[in-house]
């Protein structure tokens, strides 16, 4: 795509950008692009130690951002010289148009680096308008009705497929992760016209050995394959080889595909929750409108989902019935009292509490499963680490992660507990922990933030009992939360936001207690005053 791009600098970024695209517009200044994947609004689609991805709506309109991570020291020292893998998929994406592929349009490739260490890159694409993944678009036919419509249906997709990967080969493309996922189907169920997506991943080889291409199609056969009958088997294969090919080669790549296949599989472990588990959400909120939808996508897959609204003047409620027909009213009670009283309500064997400003990652989701399709009898809980997503990054660093909390419980052995505005679920048993983090839009921006930190000091101030408010607790306790927020936490390489972080965790403490003061020390000076003040009248 020589020609037909411009190249942005800005500090540590690098940029190849669409034409016409402006990439601060689209970003921000800083032109980082985890401004777009921790918005609210981010339809994060998979979040995993290697990679993150997230649909959202911009000015450009529908993206998909692919986040690529530094996850070890070996991949950073490994990425000096060479290319990142954003600038890999821009560069991949030319070659496969260039060869009459069909891949997303490009809007642009960010990578990060510091002294030539790669920190980050994004892949931003757009949009492909009424296009489905390949494993979807297969379940979608599987589930019409049978007849001719739905026959004809299966045998282009499996011909089509077929085709692409034969064009692939024979054009000196080797692509190595192509599974169902990582093709989309877009067009009419005759005639369905196929994208490719991973973009990263794809080789110009010249000629794409046997190997290889046995690889590729025992992909396909350990995705699409598992739902796909014989003779579906044989239509692609039969497109991948050719019409002309001798019956005998046919055999030879139907042998060697079942073998590899075998070999892959042997050893796989396929768990489920038995049927008696069941999961039940529960929710409480007031005023959600902005947050209820995207936070109950996340959870659709719950067998149940109990919303617990407490007088939302918005559309909260009706935007929650799009989810759930469990749409329930309560007087607030506080934090506490409104999750015990949404937990009673719950049906299922185990309940997980979000809240509105949450989601539910679907790596998370499958953690979640696979728990409880083994857990031992005496665990009654499983504690959830949780990653904030605020002023445009994620924050692994600064004290607020892990952070973990119990947030899925065995119903009938738990219950709602804690201080306000601080709960929390205990439970009879032991308790788990799950790896994968329920992520948290705890702060629309700085002034949501501030305000969140006075009404919580407000209310925990209320809740010290006989505690008094000394110099140590209004100095040593909020320099201590600096300090550990901004050096043992490493909040300083934040940057300005680590340092913001660090200074409102301390103020938070130093504000809790002034408020102690004030409700205690200073009504009680001032009562000393008047009482002194009166005492002449009295004797009088």
């Amino acid at each position: 795509m020589a020609g037909e791009l411009d190249v942005v600098r800005a500090g540590p970024v690098r940029a190849l950008v669409a034409p016409g695209v402006v990439l601060a517009d689209l970003v921000g200044p800083d032109g980082d692009a985890d401004t777009l994947l921790t918005r609210p609004d981010c339809r994060i689609v998979k979040f995993q130690r290697k990679v993150a991805v997230g649909r959202v709506a911009t000015s450009a309109g529908m993206l998909w951002v692919k986040r690529y991570n530094v996850f070890a020291a070996r991949v950073a020292l490994g990425s000096l010289g060479r290319t990142s893998p954003a600038f890999g998929a821009w560069e991949g994406a030319a070659a496969l148009r260039a060869r009459g592929f069909g891949t997303p349009d490009v809007v642009a490739a960010i990578e990060v680096r510091r002294s030539g260490v790669l920190r980050k890159s994004f892949f931003l694409t757009r949009d492909v308008t009424d296009a489905r993944t390949a494993d979807v678009r297969w379940s979608e036919i599987l589930a019409a009705p049978p007849g001719p419509t739905r026959r004809r249906a299966r045998q282009a997709l499996a011909r089509a497929l077929g085709h692409l990967f034969a064009r692939l080969h024979a054009a000196g493309v080797y692509h190595n992760d192509l599974k169902d996922v990582n093709v989309l189907v877009r067009g009419s169920d005759d005639a369905p016209a196929l994208v490719l997506l991973d973009l990263e991943r794809v080789r110009l080889l010249g000629r794409v050995g046997r190997g290889r291409r046995r690889k590729n199609l025992v992909q396909l056969d350990r995705t699409l394959g598992r739902r796909a009958t014989r003779t579906d088997r044989m239509r692609f294969l039969q497109a991948y080889v050719g019409a002309g090919a001798a019956r005998t080669e046919r055999r030879a790549w139907v042998g060697a595909v079942r073998a590899a296949t075998a070999a892959k599989e042997r050893g796989r472990r396929t768990t489920s929750p038995p049927a008696s588990t069941t999961v039940t959400c529960t929710v409480v909120c007031r005023d959600e409108a902005t947050q209820i939808a995207a936070c109950l996508e996340t959870v659709a897959w719950c067998d149940e989902i109990v919303v617990v609204d407490s007088g939302s003047t918005d559309d909260t409620v009706a935007i929650a019935r799009r989810f759930t027909d469990r749409v329930l009213h309560h007087p607030w009670e506080g934090y506490g009292g409104q999750k015990r009283w949404a937990l009673g309500q719950a049906r299922g064997a185990w309940v997980l509490n979000v809240d509105a400003d949450e989601r539910v990652t679907p790596e998370l989701a499958t953690e979640i499963r696979r728990a409880l399709a083994t857990v031992p009898p005496d665990v009654d809980g499983f504690a959830v680490p949780r990653l904030v997503a605020y002023l445009g990054r994620w924050w692994y660093r600064g004290g607020w992660y892990p952070r973990r909390v119990v947030r899925l419980v065995r119903r009938e052995h738990a219950r709602w507990g804690g201080t306000e505005p601080h709960d929390r679920a205990e439970v009879a048993g032991r308790v788990g922990a799950l790896g994968h983090p329920i992520v948290h839009h705890s702060y629309d921006d700085i002034a949501d933030h501030l305000r969140t930190v006075g009404r919580l000091t407000e209310i925990g101030a209320g809740n010290v009992g006989d505690r008094r408010a000394g110099a140590g607790r209004l100095v040593i306790e909020p320099a201590w939360r600096f300090a550990r927020s901004w050096l043992l936490k490493r909040g300083w390489r934040e940057g300005v936001p680590g340092l913001f972080v660090a200074a409102t965790d301390a103020f938070y403490a130093f504000l809790r207690w002034a408020r102690v003061w004030e409700r205690t020390d200073a009504i009680g000076e001032a009562t000393d005053r008047r009482a002194t003040a009166d005492t002449p009248m009295e004797r009088r």
